[in-house]
């Protein structure tokens, strides 16, 4: 039996073989089959590649150009990844003996601007070519002609302001192209003909303004879409009619005013239309997506929402409205909405809640106020939501009385909110501005005399049978310079009334304490408080 000394001592030989037999100089092969090959001093490739090496990563090298046939013959590599290099030129017959390859990454060299035709015509068993970040301003058409397996195709990162007609033609079996962060301004169907097999297409931050109606009629199985950091002003209603499958839709960080009803197709389970010029939408707009389960409507200019906005989206799972003017909300915005269990409101002109806002929801787990002009919250606003569930309700400008004593005591025992109650401060009133709200007493919790709502008295008051129980109230009235404390109570037991405040110009609070004895002060009792 070998013990675990002698096993080490094995491992560490194999090591040190592999590092010694089957690796390049100024390589790391981990394996026999990885080598992993950077120096900044590299002019060329590196020599003596084992034959067992199938997958070679060269980066961060001074390598300027790969001269025809830079891999021996017999070469067995089915991975090969240019990394962050000093590319300029790569000869045609480069990759001339790379025949078994079918992963190519040649990404981060900012002075490649092309690829020649022919470069790839020996790689028809690729599966994957990245040529991210690159400088490639035009793929010459028939390029990829020879790549009929290809699946993954990503030229992102790139300066490519034209597509020509031709250049997928020949990728029936491509299923994600990826053509984001580059310049290009036009976009038609002679474009995507042929790539029946395509789910993913990103198109995302490029300058494309407008897509005629044909544009995605090519590929009838996309599933995901993404148009964002475009100008799209507004698009065709039958751009998305021929995409049945489409699960995913970003339009983010377009310049879209205005939305049609039945615009986006009904399988859709995601749609971002975040960060754009939106004023208005429709009862309807979003009626035709029973299967959505997370829409994205952040930073545009949405100033009222329709109370039926939302009906029929019995599957979402998590809403953004946040980041517009938004001044009140519907109380039956949410009704029937009973998956929903994200909801951002948080950076609007929102000074009111509906207390039913959310009774329909029994998996609401977070929700986001923070930012609005809320002063207080309704009792029973809360009761939907579970004392660990996250909500976010900063930077808004509480009155710190007795209608929020409800929000206060349900802050007191919940835990999801900790890290959330220390930035909650006081706007009113006068004495109490800039406080923060978990750092007051609940005593300090009252209302003036002209509130509508009494003070509640912390005595706890016996009811025997056949008994009317005592009234005990105090309300809170403020003149000039002068806070006066009412209290009256009709059955003369001893009361104990304390008073925190904090005078102008100091730091700490005063506190003082005043009984109410039986007899003489027995009906009505006033203290006064002077500033």
């Amino acid at each position: 039996m070998m013990t675990k000394a002698f096993c080490v001592t094995l491992f560490i030989l194999l090591q040190l073989s592999y590092h010694g037999y089957s690796c390049p100089t100024k390589c790391q092969c981990f394996t026999p089959t990885r080598a992993i090959c950077s120096d900044e001093g590299s002019t060329d490739m590196p020599q003596n590649i084992s034959s067992d090496v199938r997958e070679l990563v060269i980066m961060t090298t001074g390598i300027m150009y790969l001269r025809p046939k830079a891999f021996p013959d017999g070469s067995k590599l089915s991975k090969l990844v240019f990394l962050n290099n000093l590319l300029q030129g790569v000869s045609r017959m480069a990759f001339n003996n790379l025949l078994g390859l079918e992963e190519l990454e040649i990404s981060g060299n900012h002075r490649l601007e092309e690829l020649y035709l022919g470069t790839l015509s020996e790689l028809q068993n690729l599966t994957t070519l990245v040529l991210n970040f690159n400088r490639f301003r035009v793929l010459r058409e028939g390029l990829l002609h020879p790549l009929q397996k290809l699946e993954t195709l990503q030229l992102k990162g790139n300066v490519i302001y034209q597509l020509t007609d031709d250049l997928f033609q020949q990728l029936g079996r491509l299923r994600l192209l990826d053509l984001s962060l580059n310049t290009i301004s036009t976009v038609n169907k002679e474009i995507f003909r042929n790539l029946g097999q395509l789910r993913t297409l990103r198109l995302g931050y490029n300058l494309i303004e407008a897509l005629p109606p044909d544009t995605f009629d090519g590929v009838p199985r996309l599933r995901e879409l993404s148009l964002q950091g475009n100008k799209i002003v507004r698009f065709p209603q039958a751009l998305f009619s021929r995409l049945a499958q489409l699960d995913k839709l970003n339009l983010r960080g377009n310049q879209i005013k205005e939305l049609t009803a039945d615009a986006f197709p009904p399988g859709l389970s995601e749609l971002n239309l975040a960060d754009n010029k939106l004023t208005v939408l429709s009862p309807e707009m979003f009626q035709g997506l029973p299967r959505l389960t997370c829409l994205l409507l952040s930073k545009n200019q949405l100033s009222v929402i329709p109370e039926d906005l939302f009906q029929n989206l019995t599957a979402l799972e998590h809403v953004d409205l946040s980041h517009n003017l938004i001044g009140g909300l519907p109380e039956v915005m949410f009704r029937g909405l009973s998956e929903l269990a994200v909801v951002h409101l948080e950076n609007n002109n929102i000074s009111s809640l509906p207390s039913g806002l959310f009774e329909d929801q029994d998996y609401l787990e977070q929700l986001y106020l923070s930012d609005n002009a809320l002063q207080n919250i309704p009792v029973e606003f809360m009761d939907a939501f579970l004392a660990h569930n996250m909500i976010r309700l900063h930077g808004n400008p509480w009155t710190c009385d007795c209608h929020l004593l409800y929000l206060y005591d349900w802050l007191m025992y919940s835990t999801g909110l900790n890290q959330d109650t220390s930035n909650m401060y006081c706007r009113a009133p006068s004495f109490l501005s800039g406080r923060g709200l978990m750092s007051l007493k609940r005593e300090q919790l009252v209302c003036a005399a002209n509130t509508s709502t009494p003070l509640q008295s912390t005595h706890e008051a016996v009811t025997h049978p056949e008994e009317t129980p005592p009234t005990t109230g105090c309300v809170v009235q403020e003149t000039n310079s002068t806070i006066s404390v009412k209290c009256t109570n009709e059955k003369c037991p001893q009361i104990k009334l304390r008073t925190w405040y904090r005078k102008e110009g100091y730091t700490e609070d005063t506190f003082t304490e005043h009984i109410l004895l039986q007899g003489t002060q027995c009906l009505n009792s006033t203290i006064t408080i002077t500033f």
